[in-house]
């Protein structure tokens, strides 16, 4: 429990520290924020019902005391009017300008996280994370400025005046104040692990419902609608009971509180009564302590809330602050250079690499591997699921870093080169083909956000994808929804390999890019990227064979080694393992 405790204070340090370095931005304007909204409610809060009050108690004459006294209260109006306009207005400006500049920093530090990151999160989860940040930021401006500067400030200010005039009923409103914080104290103890679960089932189940939609295909066509509704249903069943107590120790609470507050005021008008037939204090400092006494007691709800909310923030973000925290598994080292390409030459010299995973080094992906991918050649890579072909993409792209041995392009070794400059000489195919929910022309165009028109259109009709575009009713700018989804699978694959022809990059890397197309598809494809491939160093990874027949060099895996190189034909003649995959293959795709 307390490394729980010290965690949690830590998470909080450091999201109101990284709240704080956005707001130092503009502090000149915060100062002003933070002194004018509170001031206003002091004016007219306290020091306004203070000179009313001294109004009132000199009422059997209209004497100068009494002229001053509602002067005052007269300025006092009209600078808290124009102190909380001019502070209002300066919240709604710059609480507008920090809430931008936060969302595009998280937005910066997510969007930076290294791939294996994201490999290891649910989007629905993350991003509600994120929006329980950004949430929780807006809601901490409000009530630091707005609820709590404003209560506290005119309490410690109203608790002076009432002691000046009655020291005995200031002391029953401190007390009042002291007691309300140790319930309050005692109730977040006590309410803590429910709202932390709590928190943590509504990320689960903002999770589990955008797994559910992305995968509708899968749960239409295994008819399983009611099964994701039952599974849901037990998650939305626990967060229920958890509100329910949760809520239920709240309403106790604040009949605990108001139970109290009524006691003290009760015992405060019982003394105010006893000083005032003594002469200890006149009617006016009488009806000025109770009247701030019962304005107290609403305020100690306030100040209820105030300690709940600040709880509720941080527990909100502690998740999305706990993500960037995190390092990066993969980063550029200091003074990372600019990668240079000139022959395009790819080299692996004693790559071995281990899944971080890996229970032992016996699990090793990539092991000893040695291979020189030369300048403007065409290499395929084959082999088993789990030989280790995809591990080669991964690494060369620096999405993991090797456990040993070193990758080089042009002689510079890719850990010694920015990330960025690395991935902008690769133009890269996967095999499963990713589109955002944007139109067919974003798509193409990603590659290169200067491209025209005229240049999409191009890509797009080298990839033989121009011919289905024009078929849809918007054409370019049809929207092909989440992941693509309202696309065919060869038709993702053909967007996703115009986008890397627009790129125009000196490296190409195809991870069984061409896997999802027909046989005609696949024909004019092949043809594409041919012409493509001209003047690049070209890496297919295939399950095809028939794909990578014509390439100069073919690259057999096996377990995370090479067994077998050599052209098609020479790899044929050597009767090896090549050979039996080309005559074992049905419909074209190796036997796993």
């Amino acid at each position: 429990m307390a490394k729980r405790d010290k965690e949690n204070i830590l998470f909080a340090r450091e999201t109101f520290r990284y709240y704080m370095s956005h707001v130092k931005k503009y502090k000149l304007a915060y100062l002003f924020i933070v002194f004018s909204v509170p001031f206003a409610g002091l004016l007219l809060n306290t020091l306004l019902p203070y000179y009313l009050s001294r109004a009132i108690g000199s009422l059997s004459g209209f004497d100068t005391e009494t002229k001053a006294m509602l002067t005052y209260a007269g300025i006092v109006i009209v600078a808290g009017f124009l102190f909380n306009l001019t502070g209002m207005r300066a919240i709604v400006k710059y609480e507008a300008l920090i809430n931008r500049d936060i969302a595009n920093d998280i937005a910066t530090r997510l969007i930076n996280k290294d791939y294996a990151f994201f490999s290891n999160q649910k989007v629905g989860a993350l991003t509600a994370k994120f929006n329980d940040l950004l949430g929780g930021f807006q809601q901490l401006e409000d009530l630091v400025i707005l609820k709590t500067l404003r209560t506290i400030i005119p309490l410690v200010v109203g608790a002076g005046l009432v002691a000046v005039q009655s020291p005995t009923l200031a002391g029953i409103l401190l007390l009042l104040v002291a007691i309300i914080l140790v319930q309050i104290r005692i109730g977040i103890r006590i309410r803590k692990p429910y709202r932390k679960e709590r928190k943590q089932m509504r990320s689960m189940i903002t999770g589990e419902v955008a797994d559910s939609i992305t995968n509708s295909l899968v749960v239409k066509t295994f008819a399983n609608e009611r099964s994701e509704i039952t599974h849901l249903g037990k998650r939305t069943e626990r967060l229920k009971d958890l509100w329910t107590k949760d809520i239920s120790i709240a309403v106790t609470e604040g009949a605990l509180r108001l139970l109290i507050t009524s006691v003290v005021q009760m015992a405060a008008i019982v003394v105010a009564i006893w000083q005032v037939q003594n002469s200890v204090i006149d009617v006016g400092a009488a009806i000025f302590a109770l009247a701030y006494l019962q304005r107290v007691s609403a305020q100690v709800f306030q100040l209820g809330e105030i300690v709940n909310g600040y709880e509720q923030i941080f527990l909100n973000a502690a998740p999305m602050t706990q993500i960037l925290l995190q390092q990066n598994e993969i980063n550029d080292m200091p003074g990372a250079k600019t990668l240079t390409t000139y022959n395009s030459e790819v080299s692996f010299s004693n790559v071995s690499y281990t899944y971080a995973d890996a229970k032992s080094s016996k699990d090793t992906a990539i092991e000893d591997f040695n291979i020189t991918f030369e300048g403007g050649k065409k290499y395929g890579v084959v082999g088993h699921s789990g030989s280790g072909k995809t591990t080669l993409t991964r690494l060369l792209l620096r999405f993991d870093d090797v456990t040993r041995g070193s990758i080089e392009v042009d002689g510079q070794d890719i850990r010694t080169v920015s990330q960025a400059s690395l991935r902008r000489a690769i133009a890269y195919v996967p095999q499963e083909p990713m589109l955002f929910h944007r139109s067919l022309a974003e798509n193409i165009g990603y590659a290169n956000p200067k491209a025209t028109k005229i240049e999409i259109e191009k890509a797009a009709k080298m990839a033989h994808a121009h011919e289905f575009i024009q078929k849809l009713p918007k054409g370019y700018d049809t929207i092909v929804g989440e992941r693509g989804v309202k696309l065919s699978g060869g038709q993702r694959q053909r967007v996703a390999i115009a986008r890397a022809i627009l790129k125009d990059a000196p490296i190409l890397v195809l991870d069984e890019a061409t896997s999802a197309l027909d046989s005609q598809s696949e024909k004019l494809i092949q043809d594409a990227l041919a012409k493509l491939m001209k003047g690049r160093t070209v890496i297919v990874v295939a399950h095809r064979l028939s794909t990578i027949q014509k390439m100069d060099k073919i690259i057999v895996l096996e377990s995370g080694k090479i067994i077998e190189q050599g052209s098609h034909k020479q790899l044929l003649e050597s009767d090896g393992t090549y050979a039996t995959l080309w005559k074992h293959q049905s419909g074209g795709f190796i036997n796993e």
